[in-house]
Order: C-alpha cells, then sequence, then structure tokens
C-alpha cells in the first residue's frame, strides 16, 4: 500500500491571511459602543434622551439600554428621572480628574525623586490611594547594589508598607475606621502586622509623629519610611518614601533622612498647587 501524503498547508496563503488582519483594526463592538457613548455625552455636556443616544451612535436600541444600565451602575452615567434623560456621570469627571492630576504628579516629582535619591542614596518612591491598595506611581532607584528593584505600578496592601500606612492614616477618620472593620489582614512576611487593634494603635502614632515605617513587613529584609505629601487643606495627596535593606539602615541618618524627606515632599506639594492654580 503506497503511503499516505500528508497535506502541506499553503504557508503562502496563510502568511498572506495573517498579514491581512493584521492590517485590520481590530475592534470589540461593546467596548467602541461604550466609548461613542461617553464621548457622545461629554462633547455635547447635556444630558441626552434613549432615542437621541441610540440615533446619534447607531447602537441598537436593546443593546443600549443593557450599556446604560451597567454605566449607570458604575457610576459613569446618572439617569434623571424626573425627565428621563441621561447625562455624564460623576464618576467619569473623577476618573478624567483623577487621571490628570496623576499625571501631573508623576510629572513634576521624578526630579525631586532623583534628587532625594542623591542626598540619602537609597531608592525613592511616591505612591498614591488606589482603593484599598498602595500604588507606587513613581520612583527613583539607587545605584548601589540591592536585591531589590524599585519601580512604578507595584500595589501593595496599605497595612505593608510605610507609604500604605500613611494614606491610612491620613484618611478621613470615618473611611478608615471603616477600612479596619473590613479588612483581613494577610501576611506578606513573618513580621506583617496582623491584628488590627496593632494597626490602629500604630496609625495613630504615624498621624501624630508625621512618619510612618515598614520593618520587613511587604519584603523581608527592607526598610521604608515615608512621610505625607500634603494639599493645602492637609490631605495627603501622596506618599514619599525610601527603601533600604535592613543590613543598610545601621548607616542610615535617619534626622537627616527625614528632614530631607519633609522638605522634597513640601516641595513636590508646592509643585502640584502651583500647577493647579494656573
Amino acid at each position: 500500500m503506497p503511503a499516505r501524503q500528508t497535506r502541506k498547508p499553503n504557508t503562502l496563503a496563510g502568511t498572506q491571511q495573517a498579514a491581512s488582519a493584521a492590517r485590520r483594526p481590530s475592534s470589540v463592538k461593546s467596548a467602541d459602543r461604550v466609548f461613542d457613548l461617553l464621548e457622545l455625552l461629554a462633547g455635547t455636556g447635556r444630558a441626552m434622551s434613549h432615542a437621541e443616544l441610540s440615533r446619534r451612535t447607531a447602537i441598537p436600541k436593546g443593546s443600549l439600554t443593557a450599556l446604560l444600565r451597567n454605566l449607570i451602575t458604575r457610576g459613569y452615567v446618572e439617569y434623571l428621572e424626573r425627565t428621563q434623560d441621561y447625562r455624564l456621570g460623576q464618576r467619569a469627571y473623577e476618573l478624567a480628574r483623577r487621571g490628570a492630576h496623576h499625571r501631573d504628579l508623576v510629572r513634576l516629582s521624578q526630579p525631586w525623586l532623583d534628587g532625594l535619591v542623591r542626598v540619602t542614596g537609597e531608592s525613592t518612591m511616591l505612591a498614591v490611594l488606589r482603593d484599598d491598595m498602595a500604588e507606587r506611581i513613581a520612583a527613583s532607584a539607587t545605584p548601589r547594589a540591592v536585591l531589590y528593584t524599585t519601580h512604578a505600578g507595584v500595589l501593595s496592601p496599605l497595612y505593608t508598607t510605610s507609604g500604605g500606612k500613611i494614606l491610612l492614616a491620613w484618611q478621613p477618620a470615618a473611611e478608615r475606621e471603616a477600612y479596619l472593620r473590613k479588612v483581613s489582614l494577610q501576611p506578606r512576611t513573618e513580621k506583617t502586622i496582623r491584628s488590627v487593634s496593632v494597626l490602629r494603635r500604630q496609625l495613630q502614632v504615624v498621624r501624630d509623629e508625621g512618619v510612618a515605617w515598614s520593618w520587613g513587613e511587604f519584603t523581608a529584609g527592607l526598610v521604608g519610611v515615608s512621610v505625607p505629601v500634603l494639599d493645602a487643606h492637609g490631605r495627603a495627596i501622596a506618599a514619599l518614601g525610601i527603601t533600604l535593606p535592613e543590613s543598610r539602615f545601621g548607616e542610615l541618618r535617619q534626622e537627616a533622612v527625614l528632614q530631607a524627606l519633609r522638605s522634597t515632599g513640601a516641595k513636590i506639594a508646592d509643585a502640584v498647587a502651583a500647577v493647579a492654580v494656573k
């Protein structure tokens, strides 16, 4: 019996199909429709009826109803019962403001973070509140040999880092207590805080002294120290800190470092305030 031949794939045709697909713009219809809705509401600046939204976005009314329901639940669209119209929701405005604020905060703080590295010899970072987490939005790494990396984008539980404790300590009392009632203190290391009562007492000390420490509570072997970056109303818009190995802590001139942190935090706050009033 002759050997059965296996048909070889038409590699040229396959390559051409892949190239053609790559040239076609990708599109997720539901995502496009959400953006069409938000852009229309933002662009007109007024409330619009269901019929007008459907007509101007070419979204079928049934699909539009489902999209609006989700956007209303998330706060990006508001439904006006009296007129039965729809307008852009508060969450959309907050998202735009927060994005612009964080962009300015990163841009304005980076030179100061770099300068703080030169003063302290250690890695520096800036963190902001992101729901129930601390998000590192900017950083500057020390040139000294270390066994860890410092980069933006890291999320950490508020109770595990010095920056997170600063942000938590400067939350309004009602919001802080709501967090403490619901939080589950999952250990990251052997030194992570495991008691809410201990955390509550520590936060009071942080608020009184204006500085927070983390002793290997997020990453074993690392020490973190942070101070708040305060706006004109005394609210913490960010936490500014340095991180170093425990092995180098003995070399740290604590008072000089704290003074440098507080001075740099005040300069970052002034830079942000200057942009806000323009």
